[in-house]
């Protein structure tokens, strides 16, 4: 806006900033990501997102983003044969320490639940069904299940307050301690945002006390890679006196600051971790142990902080038939049926379950040249600049690359400075969107010839 004062140097505008200013208060870019720096958000395929959004607003420090739509409720218009239909979506997004402004995704690491009621599963199980699955794994949090390693793990310093309101409330949680390689002790409370796939760690240097009758406390192996303690250890000082729960008069708790993305993982799909993420996608491996039965390896993407780890265990540590591994198979199974030959098809509704990494200064060359040789599932999308969270020169127009699938069946967003794509996807018939919601564009045609326009709902 114009100026309504003589001298423009008055003007004060943070938000017209990197990173939206810091209004004054105090940020450090050495530990937690945002939009446009590093592992930004996780997200989702959720049955009821606005439920688990309600809930996430109840505890945790959280904003909704500027360009959420109105009561989390996206409309997409009619196309062809199909009725004018909804997204319902569930984002928020972690507030930061000392930070104020940012852009239309928020200026926190966003955790997004998200319904795009006409997307597909096609050859495996629904949203419903799997999130019912992780609801009876975790069951009352009485004991350890390795599901609760698909989790994303918060440092936070109020996690006594955080242990006693989920009591309070009557929310499962599970407490758990663990050492750092320098004999330092951890606490961890696990809670699984209820009846999704979503679950929260948070962690803090400390511990907990107990009541008479309360489960103590389970013995866990380190949660967070070393590197990454130092960091938060160093950076604490800078930011704790604003990141403790003053008040008790409300149920939200202390600032929660994104360490990790973590998955947990099958002995198949981690033999092929390492040349995924290392040789294809140029990150750095930080963290590799064996720990009696349990491996742990973790990845730094260049411009991130956030860590993303992978933890595998028995068969035998998860409840029932249903294992990681089985999770795997049905979730490659379905981006096979969607994505294979066809990388304009964004009909694949478990594309929902995804990390971001937003990145000025990834090695975009080399994972262009791992697709074409290697051919993970992959999507692209129709291009005229650079993705919406960065900015500066813009790349050549046309087709992106949007998201990649690692071994898991969890898929990246890709927010890089891409100046090609991959071979599959330099022609493109796809015209661009005609309205603001990407995900409200129903195009079958570019699928494979057996998935028709979605008359049921999956």
């Amino acid at each position: 806006a114009a100026e309504d004062h003589t001298n423009p140097a008055c003007t004060l505008e943070p938000d017209q900033c990197a990173g939206g200013g810091d209004g004054g208060g105090v940020e450090d870019d050495s530990v937690g990501d945002y939009p446009g720096h590093g592992v930004s958000k996780a997200t989702y395929s959720c049955n009821d997102p606005v439920a688990a959004w309600t809930w996430n607003k109840k505890y945790f420090p959280v904003e909704t983003p500027s360009d959420e739509c109105s009561d989390n409720i996206c409309s997409c218009p009619a196309s062809g044969d199909t009725k004018a239909w909804q997204i319902q979506q569930g984002r928020v997004y972690a507030k930061r320490a000392g930070a104020s402004g940012g852009g239309p995704a928020g200026n926190g690491f966003g955790l997004h639940c998200v319904n795009v009621s006409e997307h597909l599963t096609t050859g495996g199980m629904s949203t419903a069904e799997v999130e019912a699955q992780f609801t009876t794994k975790l069951g009352d949090m009485s004991k350890f299940d390795s599901f609760m390693d698909y989790n994303v793990v918060f440092s936070t310093s109020g996690l006594a307050a955080y242990k006693d309101t989920f009591k309070a409330d009557g929310v499962k949680y599970l407490t758990g301690t663990w050492t750092s390689p320098e004999g330092a002790e951890y606490t961890s409370v696990i809670v699984q945002n209820p009846g999704t796939q979503m679950i929260l760690e948070l962690v803090q240097k400390t511990s907990l006390t107990y009541d008479d009758g309360e489960v103590k406390p389970i013995t866990l192996e380190q949660r967070v890679p070393t590197s990454l303690l130092h960091s938060l250890e160093a950076a604490k000082s800078k930011f704790e006196s604003s990141d403790v729960k003053t008040s008790s008069s409300t149920s939200v708790g202390s600032i929660i600051t994104p360490l990790v993305v973590n998955r947990a993982v099958s002995s198949s799909a981690m033999s092929k971790l390492e040349d995924f993420y290392v040789k294809g996608m140029g990150t750095s491996k930080t963290h590799d142990e064996t720990s009696g039965a349990v491996m742990k390896k973790c990845f730094l993407w260049t411009g991130a902080t956030v860590q993303v780890c992978f933890t595998q265990r028995p068969d035998n540590a998860t409840k029932g038939e249903w294992k990681v591994s089985d999770f795997e198979e049905m979730l490659n199974t379905v981006h096979k049926n969607f994505m294979d030959g066809h990388p304009f098809c964004g009909m694949d509704k478990w594309e929902d379950n995804h990390y971001a990494i937003d990145s000025f200064t990834a090695d975009t060359t080399s994972i262009i040249d791992y697709i074409n040789t290697q051919k993970p599932y992959h999507y692209c999308e129709k291009s005229s600049g650079p993705p919406a969270l960065l900015t500066g020169p813009p790349p050549s127009t046309g087709p992106r690359l949007h998201y990649v699938w690692d071994p898991t069946g969890w898929g990246i967003q890709l927010d890089l400075m891409f100046t090609t794509a991959p071979d599959d996807c330099k022609t493109s018939t796809v015209a661009a969107e005609d309205h603001t919601n990407p995900a409200c564009t129903l195009e079958p045609d570019q699928c494979a010839s057996y998935v028709s326009p979605p008359s049921i709902v999956i």
